[in-house]
């Protein structure tokens, strides 16, 4: 597996440790693991997976801070790294856990003594944090992968449920298997799970603040939904979303997002208290359907164009091969007081497009360009030509997924409007009150 890190992520350690590669890295891993193993016919092994999550982060982080909970989880990473094999790769995935892609070539190893192991090493310290003394606990859940799961990350999403699950029931434990509750997750299932969640207007959603770098202080929050699964976890939108748009489920996942905020914005508005801007990932269902764009209008009509405060975002390359519809509606939907953002940009996009023929507020780049970012000096300078253009023609630009105190330092310095990631805050199931 070792040959497959890409250049300048491997980390130059000694025999024996595991690597430490970024969270897409990772993923990139398991896919290619899991497409040797399906290829083989049965005579490749694939690997396992394990995820570690520390117990009660959010009590640390308000004791520690968040700089203060980086530190800890790095510390509880390296002693990780000393347990694994040289053969293994591990990533950190948001504030409080580490995701370990598990060499099993041969089928003969012990999972159940790699998952001791990697329990003992870190519940049986002590972790010196700036003046505090902590004494950290983590849950740690291993899973066989199987490699016919598409896509295979979803062998991931396994074992984080189960750690997560296993983790709010009190922690400080370790598991190695496979629950039965897991089986439920095929797209069929799911399918059947969001179209019973539309029917019963029962669908969660999770809210996760955008961060403004400079300016006044305004509430802006996105909106993301989730499924509740068969063992009361919820089920991330990633998940359950590619299927709903495969079955064309998905314009009703808008529309019932859509009719969601607003009534969260009336509930706001009748309390009298300052309403926040609510960000949406769309579809392009409404660039497609007239009367989708009619039912929207009608909606936030119930609004004072004053209340209107949603921000619908829209996939570039979604919109692309539509772009003169795209147009109309979307400067449309400017008139009526909503929002504009087109996400997933990168440098393959075109400013021509972005800047001049599709209206927009916001552009949100695409997931791992702050990752990218980092150790690329030309990319940088591309995109901080972009990020005063962008300015210059009344654009917001939003920097999502940062995961760690590198990323935000180094993005924090560029012209940059918004940046929002699991660093920052996780989204909460709180809801959003007056």
């Amino acid at each position: 597996m070792n040959e497959m890190l890409d250049p300048g992520e491997e980390n130059d350690l000694p025999d024996g440790l595991a690597r430490v590669v970024r969270s897409p890295t990772l993923i990139s891993h398991l896919t290619e693991q899991c497409r040797k193993a399906r290829k083989s016919g049965g005579s490749a092994f694939p690997p396992a997976v394990g995820w570690i999550t520390l117990d009660e982060a959010a009590n640390h982080r308000d004791d520690i801070g968040f700089s203060g909970l980086e530190k800890l989880v790095h510390a509880a990473h390296e002693r990780a790294r000393v347990q694994l094999a040289g053969g293994d790769v591990t990533a950190r995935f948001g504030l409080d856990a580490i995701g370990v892609l598990l060499d099993s070539e041969g089928g003969d190893r012990d999972f159940e003594a790699d998952a001791s192991a990697l329990h003992k090493a870190i519940n049986g310290s002590l972790f010196e944090i700036g003046e505090h003394t902590i004494a950290a606990t983590v849950t740690v859940c291993i899973r066989p992968v199987r490699e016919a799961l598409r896509p295979a990350e979803m062998n991931l999403v396994r074992a984080a449920r189960a750690a997560e699950q296993l983790s709010a029931a009190g922690g400080n434990r370790f598991e190695v298997g496979a629950g039965d509750a897991e089986e439920a997750d095929t797209p069929g299932t799911l399918l059947g799970q969001l179209t019973k969640a539309l029917r019963d207007n029962s669908l969660k959603v999770v809210f996760q603040p955008l961060l403004a770098t400079s300016g006044p202080e305004v509430e802006r929050i996105q909106l993301l939904p989730r499924l509740k699964g068969s063992d009361g976890t919820l089920i991330p939108a990633a998940r359950f979303i590619p299927v709903a748009a495969e079955r064309g489920v998905l314009p009703a996942v808008d529309h019932w997002m859509i009719a969601h905020a607003i009534r969260l914005l009336q509930k706001r508005a009748d309390s009298g208290a300052e309403l926040p801007t609510l960000f949406l990932n769309q579809s392009p269902a409404l660039v497609d359907d007239e009367k989708f764009a009619r039912w929207l209008s009608e909606q936030v009509e119930t609004l004072d164009r004053g209340q209107r405060k949603i921000v619908l975002e829209f996939n570039i390359r979604e919109l692309k091969p539509r772009i003169r519809d795209a147009r109309t509606v979307l400067a449309g939907l400017q008139k009526l007081g909503i929002g504009i953002s087109l996400t997933g940009i990168d440098e393959r996009v075109p400013e021509v497009v972005l800047l001049k023929h599709l209206p927009a507020d916001y552009l949100r780049m695409k997931a791992d360009f702050a990752h990218r970012l980092l150790d690329n000096a030309e990319l940088t300078e591309r995109f901080e030509a972009f990020a005063r253009a962008a300015r210059a023609a009344g654009r917001k630009l939003i920097v999502p997924m940062l995961e760690d105190a590198e990323e935000v330092s180094r993005i924090w310095q560029m012209e940059v409007d918004l940046i929002q990631g699991n660093f920052i805050q996780q989204p909460s199931e709180e809801p959003i009150e007056a």
